[in-house]
């Protein structure tokens, strides 16, 4: 039995929707985190959550903070992501966190093709 399991996003980024919403401009976002245009562009676009330590999603909740408008409530680290529950438990789930099993089937493969019974050598008469 063969399982297929097509991976989905669980966590979104949102940082277009929270700038479409507050009516900020990425060229003011971008200056005011002293970053380039196309850092910014980059940013925005994201599907999923770009790697950023608590230290830029600090700044970019200030940063887009100041620059919002109509403001009922400020804009946290939790109003950027979007987190929506796998429903289903693949059987290859552990394998994406485990180490030593992506080693192990990585092994296994090389292994596997290196294999002199099971290359195949063309003879040509």
């Amino acid at each position: 039995m063969v399982f297929t399991y097509m991976m989905q996003t669980l966590i979104r980024w949102r940082l277009k929707e929270i700038m479409a919403r507050h009516n900020i401009k990425g060229k003011d976002l971008a200056q005011k985190l002293d970053i380039s245009a196309n850092a910014m562009s980059s940013l925005r676009k994201a599907k999923t959550m770009p790697r950023l330590d608590g230290m830029a999603l600090n700044l970019m909740c200030n940063a887009l903070n100041e620059l919002a408008e109509d403001l009922d409530r400020y804009i946290t680290p939790g109003d950027l992501l979007d987190y929506s529950q796998d429903p289903i438990n693949p059987p290859d789930t552990d394998k994406v966190f485990s180490l030593v099993k992506r080693r192990r089937a990585k092994k296994n493969k090389l292994s596997k093709d290196s294999d002199p019974e099971s290359s195949t050598i063309g003879v040509i008469v």
